[in-house]
């Protein structure tokens, strides 16, 4: 079975990563949709759309099961997506609330501001009184900024500022790209800090099995510019692969 990972960049490579470490191997078609980058910053229906036209793509080019890795494409267009392509599986990602539960109440939830304001967040909060700052540009910083990150160490330091002396019992990430930083984060907030690529992989491998090779994967993007979709997927993936541009 072809898997296909659909992400706004390179932030989903974390989620991929952890699935090959977790399946095993398998055959994948990673689409970075670094054109529309970041989706934090649109409206759930413009979202909707992109991640329609992406996933619609990653069928064409033969997926059977479709991986959102990413909390604001799960959060505005899971639901549509299965409810139109009945015979394709989507698994979604969004953020581990409910496993940060078990280090303790006292939460911090750093997410994009698409991804707060939908219905779905609200659900995985369930009425729990978390910290969530002002993420809004940090995505698209870390996907401008990589492999050397400057300016996002920078834009993390000034979005959590405010809570350097809050003691929390652990941090969610609520992004994909925020994954590309998560040490950095840790070191700030000094707590645990916990992402759902875990919860993604297991899931996938329950639906499609373990595989017994190293993993194929192909790189497409919708961006010109190939060179940080190759950097990040050489360091993340630990393979060489050279991207295709997608019309």
């Amino acid at each position: 079975m072809v898997t296909g990972v659909l992400d706004s960049g390179i932030g989903g490579l974390t989620t991929l990563s952890e699935i090959l470490r977790v399946r095993g191997g398998g055959e994948y078609i990673y689409f970075a949709d670094a054109a529309h980058c970041p989706y934090g910053d649109k409206s759930a229906a413009q979202i909707a759309a992109i991640v329609r036209a992406g996933a619609v793509r990653l069928m064409d080019e033969g997926a059977e099961c479709i991986v959102l890795a990413c909390n604001t494409a799960t959060a505005c267009a899971i639901d549509g997506l299965r409810a139109e392509f009945e015979k394709t599986t989507f698994v979604g990602t969004e953020p581990c609330i409910k496993t940060a539960k078990n280090y303790g109440k006292r939460l911090c939830v750093l997410a994009t501001p698409l991804t707060i304001r939908q219905p779905r967040f609200a659900r995985l909060l369930n009425g729990e009184d978390c910290f969530i700052p002002d993420c809004a540009p940090l995505a698209a910083e870390i996907e401008h900024s990589y492999p050397h990150l400057t300016g996002a160490y920078k834009m993390l330091a000034k979005i959590l500022a405010p809570c350097r002396n809050e003691k929390f019992d652990a941090c969610v990430l609520g992004c994909t790209h925020y994954c590309l930083i998560k040490d950095h984060v840790q070191k700030l907030l000094r707590c645990p800090v916990l992402d759902g690529n875990n919860g993604v992989a297991r899931q996938l491998r329950k639906l499609a099995g373990a595989s017994p090779d190293r993993g194929k994967v192909r790189l497409i993007t919708s961006a010109p510019d190939i060179y940080t979709l190759r950097a990040a997927a050489e360091k993340i993936l630990r393979r060489s692969a050279a991207p295709s541009i997608i019309p």
